[in-house]
């Protein structure tokens, strides 16, 4: 059908659309893009086609697809997106509870750096106690000085950044999952303008194969969300903890934390 509107009096122009730059041919990977193909009869099909195809690279043979198919294919799969309540809420605390058990993990090191720097500031004290009875010179009390200071300056870098690493992940968690528990209906609202910014923070990519299924790459931390078997771990660590009267169980976040970068959130 695209081979006769390209053959007919008006040739085949490029537009822009909303899904432009996120959508892409499921066959070879190229970009997918607009086309505005009119008939001899003057009827205008607006379509997405390979760019490969389109510009002749390569040997894609992807058929071009309906603009309007396409968006509702992306429509329908945002159904898949958006999570369920006790889903969110089952994922949101086994998440909580490593995040936990790695603040628990990192306490021994807070609390040397504690210890360090009590010491440090002791040794402020005798330093300058030192220095009023005439036993240190003014040169030396003042490299020692900044020494110390220094030290304390990075311990207490260290130990504010350990504090705030996790309070800015959950945070961003939290931020995260409320966008996938109401995914679909935000989509389903939202005019081109928010369609084309929530397809951009959610996806990297958006693959069209040839049978109409839709495949995505997630941005971080949305790709850590969307791991295969995530969701019902979460379900079955939740009702354990249910049935074990208790919030924290052994989680199964720690892989979960690590691959989708979790804890670097903020």
């Amino acid at each position: 059908m695209l081979g006769t509107h390209r053959s007919a009096a008006d040739a085949t122009q490029v537009h822009e659309h909303y899904l432009k730059g996120t959508v892409f041919c499921g066959q070879c990977g190229s970009r997918l893009i607009v086309c505005n193909a009119k008939s001899s009869q003057g009827t205008i099909y607006p379509y997405f086609v390979c760019a490969s195809r389109h510009g002749g690279r390569g040997d894609c043979t992807r058929q071009a697809m309906l603009i309007e198919q396409v968006e509702r294919l992306i429509e329908r799969f945002y159904a898949k997106v958006q999570i369920d309540p006790e889903t969110i809420e089952a994922v949101s605390a086994m998440i909580h509870a490593r995040f936990d058990e790695m603040m628990a993990e990192g306490a021994a090191e807070l609390a040397d750096l504690a210890s360090r720097r009590a010491q440090l500031g002791g040794e402020q004290q005798k330093l300058l106690q030192a220095h009023y009875a005439g036993a240190i010179p003014l040169d030396l009390l003042k490299r020692e000085q900044d020494r110390i200071t220094a030290s304390l300056e990075t311990i207490e870098y260290r130990i504010t950044a350990h504090h705030g690493h996790y309070a800015d992940a959950r945070e961003n968690l939290e931020d995260s999952l409320s966008l996938l528990s109401n995914a679909a209906d935000i989509y389903e609202r939202a005019d081109d303008p928010n369609r084309r910014l929530l397809n951009q923070a959610l996806f990297k990519t958006i693959y069209i194969d040839e049978d109409n299924d839709v495949r995505v790459g997630y941005h971080n931390p949305y790709d850590g969300l969307s791991i295969p078997g995530l969701h019902a771990d979460a379900l079955s660590w939740a009702a354990k903890a249910k049935k074990m009267g208790q919030t924290d169980p052994a989680t199964k976040g720690g892989p979960l934390v690590a691959s989708s970068h979790l804890t670097r959130l903020g």
